[in-house]
């Protein structure tokens, strides 16, 4: 009977022991534990996509509770970030340009996986990336600025560098100004953070000071709403009005929400066969 049971216990073993790498949401934005509003979805969407068009660096975000969860029991989160790379082939297939930004809440690591098509000296900028703009938000708990902040200095300090072959050494300065630059770069990085995060309010407060385009009065106020919420498949409407308290007038700008994508199906038809050598950096709070 015992030899039976230790049988069946190496026989169940590996059955046990397998496991399955998730399957892509869309080909921009896997927000599996749920971190980001469907506000805050699209936009990301959109920035990705349009990043994307401009650069041709396929820029993909995935969000979890815990990495383990979905088939990386046991693993770095460096081993299981380059397995997810190469499993969903982000990035062209030739070029291996494509990025990977990885965050797990709860196990409060992340990382910034790179396509084999990055040299080693991009690694360096996406641990600055991470250091200096992501996870000081992320110590405050702030996960949907400092996913933004992720994104958005993924695009500007390695797509695009990337994109038009100007290799960051060829970029750095001379050694008696590089703390001063570095000091500059650093203070311009968060207060683009600052005043991107909340570019949306910012913008309704400066409505006030702006003149009625019907009576030149500066009482004019802004708000949002959702027309058309946005589905899996299909774009969704808001429209932007602008009242005059003075003469009542009225401007509605109307704008697209994009597709928020299907969380029950897999989507892979955006990936282009990229793979990774398990470049990047890492980050934990």
């Amino acid at each position: 009977m015992l030899r039976i049971l230790v049988l069946g216990l190496l026989l169940s073993a590996p059955m046990c022991g397998a496991q399955t790498l998730p399957n892509p949401i869309t080909d921009t934005v896997s927000d599996f534990a749920d971190l980001l509003s469907d506000a805050q979805e699209a936009d990301l969407t959109t920035q990705m996509q349009e990043a994307r068009a401009t650069t041709g660096v396929h820029v993909v975000l995935a969000t979890m509770d815990r990495i383990e969860t979905y088939g990386a029991a046991g693993q770095s989160i460096e081993s299981y970030a380059k397995k997810l790379f190469n499993a969903w082939g982000i990035g062209h297939k030739t070029r291996n340009d494509g990025v990977l930004i990885l965050i797990a809440k709860e196990d409060r690591e992340m990382r910034i996986a790179l396509g084999a098509g990055f040299s080693p000296v991009y690694d360096g900028l996406a641990q600055r990336v991470m250091d200096r703009d992501v996870l000081p938000l992320f110590r405050e708990d702030n996960y949907s600025a400092g996913i933004q902040a992720a994104v958005t200095g993924t695009i500007d300090r390695i797509a695009v560098p990337f994109a038009e072959h100007t290799p960051p050494e060829n970029l750095v300065p001379s050694k008696s100004w590089t703390d001063f630059i570095a000091i500059a770069l650093f203070g311009l990085a968060v207060g683009a953070i600052v005043v991107f995060s909340g570019r949306r309010q910012i913008g309704d407060f400066m409505t006030q000071f702006r003149p009625c385009p019907s009576c030149g009065a500066r009482t004019q106020t802004r708000n949002r709403m959702v027309e058309v919420a946005a589905t899996a498949d299909q774009a969704g409407q808001g429209v932007q009005v602008v009242n005059c308290d003075s003469c009542r007038h009225v401007t509605r700008t109307v704008y697209p929400i994009a597709p928020l994508g299907n969380k029950s199906q897999s989507i892979s038809g955006g990936f282009g066969g990229g793979r990774s050598s398990g470049g990047g950096a890492t980050g934990r709070w």
